[in-house]
Formats: C-alpha cells, sequence, structure tokens
C-alpha cells in the first residue's frame, strides 16, 4: 500500500485503466486522463478539510468501511471494452455515485460541473469519474484503517500531515475551493496568524516609534524655551547695571 492517500489513489488509475474508461465513455484518452487527474485532488481535499470536523470524520470512517468491503478493485478488474463490459461499468458507476453523493452531499453537483468545464468532457462523463475516485478514495481510507486499527481521531490525524501532497496535485485552472464551498483551509490558520503577529509587531514598533519622537521634540521644545528665557533675562539685566554710573 502506498505511503500517501494521493499516492494510493492514483496507483489504481493506470494507463490501461482510463484508456478503457475513454473507449467505454467515448470520450479522448487526453480528456479522460485530464478529468481524473483533477477528480482526485478534488475528492481528496474534501476528505483533507472534513479532518479537521470530527462529525465528518465519523461519515467518512463509516462510508471508508462500506467502500472497503464493496470489492472495488474486484469491480474495477471485471471492466473490459468487450462485450458486456458496460455491465461493471454500470455497477462502478452505482456505486461510486452512491459514495460521491454521501461524501459529497450538496456540492456533488457543483464538482461533477466543475471537472466537466474543466476537463471538457461530458457531464455524465464527470459523473461517473467523481464517482469511481470517491470510491478509490474511500476504499483506500478503509484498507488502511483495517491495517492500522484507526479510530475517527487516528483516522483524521493520519489525514491531516497530507495536505501538503494533496494542495500540490491541484491542477491550475480547477476551482476546487469554489467548487467544495470551502472558504479557507483550516490547515492555514498557523499562517495567518504568524502573518497578523508580525503585523501587530510592525504596529508597535510604528508606535512607541511615534511616541519616541514625540517625547523628543517635547524636551528638545522645553529645553531650547528654557535657554531663551535665561538669556532674556541676561540682556536686560545689563541696561539696569549700565544705568547705575550715569546716576551717580
Amino acid at each position: 500500500m502506498s505511503n500517501t492517500l494521493i499516492d494510493s489513489v492514483h496507483s489504481v488509475f493506470t494507463d490501461s485503466v482510463l484508456s478503457r474508461f475513454a473507449i467505454l465513455l467515448g470520450e479522448t484518452e487526453a480528456s479522460t486522463a485530464k478529468a481524473v487527474h483533477g477528480a482526485i485532488p478534488m475528492v481528496l481535499t474534501d476528505i483533507l478539510y472534513k479532518a479537521w470536523h470530527p462529525e465528518a470524520m465519523t461519515n467518512i470512517r463509516s462510508l471508508s468501511r462500506q467502500a472497503a468491503a464493496g470489492d472495488f478493485f474486484g469491480e474495477l478488474h471485471e471492466l473490459t471494452i468487450d462485450a458486456g463490459g458496460l455491465l461493471p461499468g454500470s455497477v462502478l458507476l452505482n456505486k461510486g455515485a452512491s459514495f460521491a453523493q454521501a461524501l459529497l452531499v450538496s456540492r456533488t453537483d457543483i464538482v461533477i460541473n466543475e471537472i466537466s468545464r474543466w476537463s471538457g468532457i461530458g457531464v455524465p462523463s464527470a459523473a461517473f469519474f467523481i464517482g469511481i475516485v470517491s470510491f478509490a478514495s474511500l476504499d483506500a481510507i478503509g484498507r488502511q484503517m483495517a491495517h492500522s486499527n484507526h479510530d475517527e481521531s487516528s483516522v483524521a490525524l493520519w489525514i491531516k500531515p497530507q495536505a501538503d501532497s494533496i494542495i500540490h496535485a491541484i491542477p491550475a485552472g480547477l476551482q476546487v475551493k469554489q467548487a467544495l464551498g470551502i472558504q479557507h483551509y483550516p490547515w492555514e490558520k498557523s499562517g495567518r496568524r504568524s502573518s497578523n503577529t508580525a503585523l501587530y509587531v510592525m504596529l508597535v514598533l510604528i508606535v512607541v516609534a511615534a511616541l519616541f519622537f514625540v517625547a523628543y521634540q517635547h524636551v528638545h521644545h522645553t529645553t531650547a524655551s528654557s535657554s531663551a528665557t535665561t538669556d532674556t533675562t541676561t540682556v536686560t539685566s545689563v541696561p539696569a547695571d549700565a544705568a547705575a554710573p550715569g546716576a551717580r
């Protein structure tokens, strides 16, 4: 089993598998590969985002157990371009659609349309790929759970450190955040906090510098005023002394 979740899912979709998908769906191999390589980080980003939400992880753990028991690789192995090849394809479609709907819920159609837009494939083909990638992703998590005896919290702890590998796999132009309805990634909080802290420190330094300048100006002005007063007193006392000899 691959070390990372995204590698495990990617390993499922070999060139041979993608070629069969293209033929069965009537899509080009290039657009098929593009759609799958966009669907994988799309679905995994949704799972990754939910790793920060315990209630969502309870659902993902349940779905992953079902997927691992759903004979994903058996159905994929039966998929051929020969007569009758569409039968296992329809099984994959139905199971995949069920898993995608349970995972993505209200965002399912939006995600499907975004994959269709970005890859240039038809909406039914995009629905098939989102479904089968959801099935494969949940199956990979389910097998990891069985291998390591994970509970909800430990599954989340296994998924969270994989943020970089998943986010970096998002291809340019694919609107993942918008499709999934994500405002910001929770794992980016620390970076924003550091940025805000630096801003606060800078503001404090500016205020301190301003106060120092005002204090310096006040002291300088007071000293200058004192010197001017002393000089005035000295100058005005001279004529009084000078007038004394004339008085005699």
